[in-house]
């Protein structure tokens, strides 16, 4: 079973799901040097990512229709990581609806003039005016229905460099299969296949055709048939073709499960993860909370000093970034508590700090200044300043004062800092009793702490 640590808790609260709306969709235009005209194109994006993702791209024909079904499921996949991080484009034709940009000719796999126009101009001019936009990954996806999946062959027939793989709702009936000859270089592209039992049989047919020829050629290709009728198939079939499309993808949840299973170290682990990851989606493991405890916390609690060492040694190198993710950085502080590291915990913890406060997340960060004001300072002599983190929290979390008060009451009583002020800020906590229960404090504790305090302070005044 899935073990649910806190550090990934806090990435999924901190990173995922803090908005209401989870896609934006931006409205592009520039002026194509293949059209010599004005061109537009949609792009939908998860609102909230990890800092210095480079998106997989997924091109969407169709658009009209297709479009935000295709780019609703995309986002919410992603943005639960069932799926990488991932960009939906709009390849828009010159009118809405306007198939006759796309000049294929089923009989034969071809194209004709106007066809030839719009595979540069996605192939160039959209390519290249995707690339200033957003970081991009290099894998890139293109979906096709009925007739522009069949469209599809013509790319797959040409070696096209610039897709790397395919999804085909419903392929429309070609009088012959294109031979497919071409000999890939590099990476055979992967092809999604998705039929309707409710299509007609020449559709069907057609799919399974397709299916057995590219099996032949050893391209990686899968074909399911699901309940639908050809129109019905996209929002029926995306979520299938999707998860489909990233079937060897590492994702949390599965990485968990190998962990579990496997007595392999957890750097091995982590590396065989992270190079498969990347050799097929070009998508490196991210450098957030959820992930470095999953792979270093786990590697602590086994104590596998290699691993530590190594996990250690990658990720501080990895988050020397200035736009690093302030929850990585939290985990990272907190681990290197745990292992007793104060000067790392304290340069990690922080720089989780100042990332929340630049990007205006500073009600993110109670759980982080608790760490770093009760755990790593005084091991450092550094009170003072854990005083003022804890100060600083009653401003950012107003109706949470007490628990701050706590933190500081605790502080005080277990350093012999400050106690005067201390039994003050415990007695105020012990007053609001709900707000402590809700903080996962027992009053009762709080209690006893408080008079520990009072008789140290009385020591002192004898």
């Amino acid at each position: 079973m899935k073990k649910i640590l806190l550090y990934v808790l806090c990435s999924l609260i901190c990173n995922i799901a803090i908005s209401q709306n989870i896609m934006n969709v931006e409205h592009h235009s520039f002026k194509s040097t293949t059209y010599k005209e004005t061109r537009s194109f949609r792009i939908a994006v998860p609102t909230s990512v990890y800092p210095n993702v480079k998106y997989n791209i997924l091109f969407v024909l169709d658009a009209d229709y297709a479009f935000d079904l295709i780019a609703s499921t995309a986002i919410y996949l992603q943005t639960f990581e069932y799926i990488p991080p991932t960009a939906v484009v709009a390849i828009d034709y010159s009118t809405p609806g306007n198939r006759n940009d796309v000049g294929y000719d089923l009989s034969n796999n071809s194209l004709d003039s106007s066809g030839e126009l719009f595979y540069n101009y996605i192939n160039t001019d959209l390519a290249r005016e995707i690339s200033k936009i957003l970081p991009t990954s290099g894998f890139n996806t293109l979906v096709g229905h009925s007739y522009t999946a069949s469209y599809l062959n013509y790319y797959i027939d040409a070696g096209n460099d610039y897709i790397k793989s395919y999804i085909l709702f419903s392929p429309e009936e070609m009088g012959q299969l294109p031979r497919f000859e071409t000999n890939y270089k590099t990476n055979v592209p992967s092809i999604r296949i998705i039929t309707a039992e409710d299509d007609t049989d020449g559709r069907k047919s057609f799919g399974q055709n397709l299916y057995k020829t590219f099996h032949e050629k050893h391209y990686d290709v899968k074909l399911k048939t699901i309940k639908a009728d050809h129109m019905s198939i996209i929002p029926a079939g995306i979520m299938v073709a999707l998860t489909g499309l990233y079937d060897k993808y590492y994702n949390m949840g599965n990485i968990y499960n190998i962990i579990e299973q496997s007595d392999t170290s957890l750097w091995e682990i982590f590396s065989n993860i992270n190079e498969s990851n990347k050799n097929l989606y070009n998508q490196a493991l991210p450098i957030s909370g959820s992930y470095i405890s999953a792979f270093l916390w786990t590697a602590i609690r086994r104590d596998e000093k290699e691993s530590i060492d190594k996990l250690r040694v990658y990720y501080k190198n990895a988050l020397m970034n200035e736009e690093s993710d302030p929850n990585a950085l939290g985990v990272m502080g907190d681990l290197m508590n745990k292992l007793g590291l104060w000067e790392e915990a304290d340069y990690f913890l922080d720089r989780c700090l100042a990332r929340y406060k630049k990007l205006k997340l500073e009600h993110e960060t109670l759980y982080w200044r608790r760490v770093y004001a009760l755990n790593v300072l005084p091991k450092l002599g550094q009170y003072k300043k854990a005083w003022k983190l804890l100060e600083e929290g009653k401003k950012i979390y107003p109706d949470e004062k007490a628990i701050f008060s706590y933190y500081q009451g605790v502080l005080s009583i277990e350093n012999n800092y400050l106690i005067k002020q201390g039994i003050e800020q415990m007695k105020f906590a012990i007053s609001n009793p709900v707000i402590l229960k809700n903080n996962f404090v027992d009053p009762e504790k709080a209690g006893e702490l408080l008079k520990n305090g009072i008789s140290i302070l009385e020591n002192i005044k004898h």
